[in-house]
């Protein structure tokens, strides 16, 4: 029972350390979606469907506020700006890429780190020749 115990242990340390001090992105699509590290794609078929990209910040303690710098064909942040450990930017029609970057992370511990976490997303998206 407490070897059952100790790799369960492991295994949830281990989990959350492979996404630890990074960027993860997912393409929102009409499925459940997963975020993975690094770079992801996806892309949809569904007319009306406004595609967009998640970006989240993944650290090893609690997050106080994020600057983040985007870059790509579309790098239009939803709301404006976005400093919150996760940022969703929306996307149009056709093939694309977006890029998502942390360049200074603050923590809820009243310290900071100057950081190059980065994330890109490549994507796209066909209406079926359906305009509205």
């Amino acid at each position: 029972m407490k070897k059952r115990y100790l790799m369960a242990i492991a295994a949830s340390v281990l989990s959350f350390n492979s996404f630890a001090s990074s960027v993860s992105c997912y393409v929102d699509t009409m499925a459940y979606d997963q975020p993975r590290q690094g770079n992801c794609w996806g892309g949809e078929h569904y007319p009306g469907f406004a595609p967009a990209v998640v970006f989240k910040v993944n650290a090893s303690k609690p997050v106080s506020r994020v600057d983040w710098v985007f870059s790509g064909q579309y790098s239009n942040v939803r709301g404006g700006t976005c400093t919150s450990t996760s940022c969703i930017v929306n996307v149009h029609g056709g093939e694309g890429e977006v890029t998502g970057c942390v360049n200074r992370i603050y923590y809820k511990d009243y310290t900071w780190a100057n950081v190059n976490w980065c994330a890109t997303a490549t994507y796209y998206y066909s209406d079926g020749g359906v305009h509205y």
